[in-house]
């Protein structure tokens, strides 16, 4: 049985070829900030638990550099 990956950030462009190179070692379960809030910690544990990777890998990034100060919430959650 295949071994599954959790694969965070999965539209951005790392996360994008992740997608595809990861293939290769399980099941990819690729996920984006519209079906999983990485800031939300009990979100995160629930999809852990429920999807039960094998791997975890986090291709997830907070890329709004120049909005980084005056949003210095969403910019540390990231």
């Amino acid at each position: 049985m295949p071994q599954t990956i959790l694969l965070t950030g999965a539209q951005g462009q790392v996360g994008f070829e992740l997608v595809r190179s990861l293939q290769g070692l399980g099941h990819v379960v690729a996920l984006d900030r519209n079906t999983l809030d990485l800031a939300d910690l009990n979100e995160v544990h629930r999809v852990i638990r429920e999807i039960k990777p094998a791997m975890i890998v986090n291709a997830a990034a907070y890329t709004a550099v120049d909005k980084a100060e005056s949003d210095l919430d969403a910019a540390r959650c990231a």
